[in-house]
């Protein structure tokens, strides 16, 4: 048995299911083996995979559009008037720029504040 086949079926319960084929499992093996399959089906069960292609699908088009929104923003000709004249300020007069933190400014997030 390889590495990569060994990585495979190691885990919880399988000591006991790697019986030989000529030998007869014992109650321990026959118990670890229900238990395994029980782990199994419940795991199949719990997949929805068409639930979670969905959720995903959603997530990324509404990703999309943040993206898309925030570079419309970001490089209509107002946002390139305001970012020039603040590099033409910070051009003219480098020293003393103390930088902007938002803990020194509860309500950045509030457009009207």
């Amino acid at each position: 048995m390889s590495a990569t086949q060994l990585k495979k079926t190691s885990g919880p319960g399988t000591q006991a299911m790697r019986a030989k084929p000529e030998e007869e499992w014992d109650e321990e093996q026959l118990q670890q083996a229900l238990k395994q399959l029980k782990l199994l089906h419940i795991k199949c069960r719990e997949l929805r995979a068409d639930e979670v292609f969905q959720c995903f699908s959603k997530s990324v088009q509404a990703a999309r559009s943040e993206i898309q929104d925030f570079g419309g923003l970001y490089n209509s000709e107002e946002s390139q008037r305001v970012l020039s004249q603040a590099k033409k300020s910070r051009e003219a007069n480098p020293r003393d720029i103390k930088p902007w933190r938002a803990k020194d400014d509860p309500h950045w997030f509030d457009l009207d504040a």
